[in-house]
């Protein structure tokens, strides 16, 4: 079940998408952080460890599901890499969306990023409202597409980006286009709004049209999945109301094939009880004792202190589901994470990283892995993070020949750090960003 995600990215990369973060593997132990630093650690470039000197581990996945950790109402969406161009967020980055009141539907303010749903797509984008029109905001972008939409009728704003995380460098994706045209758009309701599984995917079967080139490929990688078919009359029958249900593995697909969280399909067939705070089966049925269950997983308690917790929450929104799944043993990474402090914005890339957020770094092998990029822009150019003293700069790398330089400011124009051969080792490569919006 866990391999539902892998499975969507394979097939679905391309297409901006509501992404799957629930923990099918409940009982997944992960480190959650107890003690949080003193306050002057957060304003200046302190590593995890620093950051976090005290955690909690051996704690069960499943309970990031309670409030003291996630943000109701909350979901993530995939950046596709084929129909993000002119979206304000990279492709392939992975964002936090919140919704959003009334007030800030019908005004929504100019500098926030909304995840915006049209018939045929998503895209995340700035925008406002006025008269009765939504107007995207694209700056430095180039965009093939409309500007203007008739608002509520054709598009709505489906929330507010809090917070994305990519992995870099970005790969250079040639197929980048606008949304594709459509003369079967979709109705302008979110995944879990329907009352059906047969509107759910007849919906997304509309709003993710794919091409008939596609098809086959799609096929293809299900079958080498599953080692069954699934046959095109099956797919319809279900996007029809119907009597049947789908077994699990061809629910799986159907929903893989539909672009739609595997939950989602589970929950407009009947209503799912709640599965805060529960083990999984699995555990159960290998504890002969419930007693047991106690002293095989700790019950995690809010970080301290609270206050300093909290407004990690108001930068942040949540702790997110994924990152647990990703980096279970969390504290391991020690100080190859580091948060950017006040007056350390990168701003050559779109949009800029801030202060406040975390960058992930990795070794260099050895000098010869070390590029300039200089062809390179943006999220596709190498950034590096060097450290001299107690300061950390991030920036891109210009070589010439044997000298090393960083260039830190916006589009790598403003400072430049002269880099000593003694001092190479110093030098790392940002393989990863969290940026708080």
């Amino acid at each position: 079940m866990e391999r539902i995600r892998e499975y969507d990215l394979r097939l679905n990369a391309g297409r901006t998408h509501i992404i799957e973060t629930y923990p099918f593997e409940r009982d997944l132990p992960v480190d959650l952080p107890s003690q949080l630093g003193v306050d002057e650690i957060f304003t200046r470039n302190a590593t995890l460890h620093e950051l976090v000197p005290e955690w909690q581990g051996n704690v069960p996945i499943h309970a990031l599901e309670n409030a003291d950790w996630r943000q109701p109402r909350a979901f993530y969406v995939h950046v596709g890499t084929e129909d993000s161009l002119g979206s304000s967020l990279p492709p392939g980055a992975i964002a936090l969306v919140v919704p959003i009141d009334e007030a800030e539907q019908s005004r929504p303010n100019p500098r926030a990023i909304y995840l915006l749903q049209f018939g045929n797509g998503y895209r995340c984008s700035r925008c406002v409202v006025s008269r009765g029109k939504l107007i995207l905001l694209v700056s430095g972008r180039r965009h093939n597409g409309p500007h203007e939409f008739a608002f509520p009728k054709d598009v709505r704003i489906a929330g507010r980006i809090r917070m994305f995380a990519l992995s870099l460098p970005l790969p250079d994706y040639s197929l980048l286009h606008s949304l594709p045209m459509s003369e079967h758009n979709a109705p302008l309701v979110l995944p879990w709004e329907h009352s059906s599984m047969d509107r759910l995917f007849g919906t997304k079967h509309r709003r993710f049209r794919r091409s008939r080139q596609d098809l086959p490929r799609i096929q293809e990688t299900m079958e080498s999945i599953f080692h069954t078919k699934l046959s095109g009359r099956t797919e319809r029958r279900y996007r029809r109301h119907t009597s049947s249900m789908p077994h699990v593995d061809a629910l799986i697909r159907l929903s893989v094939m539909h672009l739609t969280r595997y939950t989602d399909a589970l929950r407009v067939q009947q209503p799912m009880p709640s599965d805060l705070g529960r083990y999984s089966l699995d555990t159960l049925l290998n504890t002969r004792h419930f007693a047991d269950l106690s002293g095989k997983f700790r019950r995690p308690h809010m970080p301290v202190p609270r206050d300093r917790w909290m407004e990690l929450r108001k930068k942040f929104a949540e702790w997110p589901m994924l990152l647990s799944l990703r980096f279970p043993q969390l504290r391991a990474l020690d100080d190859r994470v580091v948060l950017l402090p006040q007056g350390s914005a990168l701003q050559g890339v779109d949009p800029p990283i801030s202060p406040g957020s975390l960058i992930l770094l990795e070794e260099i092998p050895g000098i010869s892995e070390i590029q300039s990029d200089t062809t390179k822009a943006g999220w596709g150019r190498r950034l590096y993070a060097f450290r001299r003293g107690a300061d950390l700069r991030c920036g891109y790398l210009d070589r010439n020949e044997d000298r090393y330089t960083l260039l830190v400011g916006s589009d790598g124009a403003g400072e430049a750090i002269s880099i000593r051969q003694d001092e190479i080792h110093q030098l790392k490569r940002i393989s990863g960003v969290a940026v708080p919006l």
